[in-house]
């Protein structure tokens, strides 16, 4: 059956799923997750779940917090693959020629896009209790984001050492906005949205020089179009969107449990953010699971609800 807005929705016995596992998700995120919004589950590219829950409905979009490193992603693939990037291995500091190196770490110098994309650049990034990120606070306080942050102290092996962290992330978008000489919302809404046919909010940058990446929000049905999108190897309407070798490229364990900005699961990969934002892909079932939420310090990672139901609703 196809819905109003375009959609494949089938019963989960119609693809193999067992709908009393399915049908306990509900329950459990009412009891137990205050801080999930919706749960949606593709099956071979059809709704076969679909809940919004604490009055958010399937037209509302949500900031996907940190999820959208992972479209970040995306648009770097299909960059490099119009020959606008040339290389993983281009040089960080090539893009900004305007920034004056005296007060750079000397191993700033060798920084690659490729240690961006995998979290791994060294630069100084302690942690504090909850959810303090005091280099990215003094970041987003000073007058050029992406001067401030080529600054930061390298205290790690560059390449060797995995460090979660917006530092790298707001380079990364700021080298293909160098690139491109676009911001990285408009390459996002022509590349990816308008092929997907995804109504998305403008994803605008939120640094003063409009070079970075900001707060992007996505309903829950969009979401599920991008976790489809790359079950599908890049793949829309039979027409590719991002290049097949660099959705397997991106989604593959590079170091530690990432791969370039996408999180890797023991059973496929997932674009995930704070307070338990969600897309998770399992390639070999054929499944796409979406959760937005609200950003709560503390959270029930949702999943556990993809591991307890999901996958064993699946035949």
């Amino acid at each position: 059956m196809i819905d109003s807005q375009n959609w494949f929705v089938s019963t989960p016995e119609e693809k193999g799923m067992d709908p009393i596992q399915l049908g306990l998700i509900d329950r459990e995120i009412y009891a137990k997750y205050p801080n999930l919004l919706s749960s949606l589950i593709l099956k071979d590219g059809c709704i076969v779940h679909e809940s919004y829950y604490r009055n958010i409905g399937p037209d509302d979009p949500v900031p996907v917090m940190s999820a959208n490193k992972s479209v970040l992603s995306a648009l770097i693939g299909i960059a490099l693959d119009k020959g606008i990037l040339t290389s993983l291995d281009q040089l960080v500091l090539d893009f900004f020629s305007e920034i004056n190196t005296k007060d750079i770490d000397p191993q700033t110098r060798r920084l690659t896009l490729r240690h961006l994309l995998t979290m791994t650049s060294g630069f100084y990034y302690p942690r504090l209790t909850g959810d303090a990120q005091p280099i990215w606070q003094r970041t987003t306080m000073s007058r050029n984001w992406i001067e401030f942050s080529l600054k930061i102290p390298v205290r790690d092996v560059m390449g060797q050492h995995f460090n979660y962290k917006n530092t790298d992330s707001l380079l990364a978008a700021a080298c293909l906005s160098r690139a491109t000489g676009k911001p990285v919302g408009e390459l996002a809404e022509k590349w990816l949205f308008q092929p997907l046919n995804m109504r998305v909010p403008y994803w605008k940058a939120e640094d003063p020089q409009e070079l970075g990446i900001g707060t992007l929000s996505m309903t829950a049905r969009d979401m599920a179009k991008l976790g489809q999108l790359y079950l599908q190897s890049g793949y829309w309407n039979g027409l590719k969107v991002v290049p097949e070798e660099w959705v397997k490229t991106s989604t593959s364990r590079h170091i530690g449990r990432y791969g370039y900005l996408w999180c890797i699961e023991e059973d496929g990969f997932s674009a995930s953010g704070a307070g338990g934002t969600l897309i998770r892909i399992i390639p070999a079932r054929r499944v796409v699971t979406v959760f937005q939420s609200k950003h709560l310090k503390r959270f029930k990672d949702p999943r556990e609800i993809v591991d307890r139901y999901v996958i064993p609703a699946t035949y």
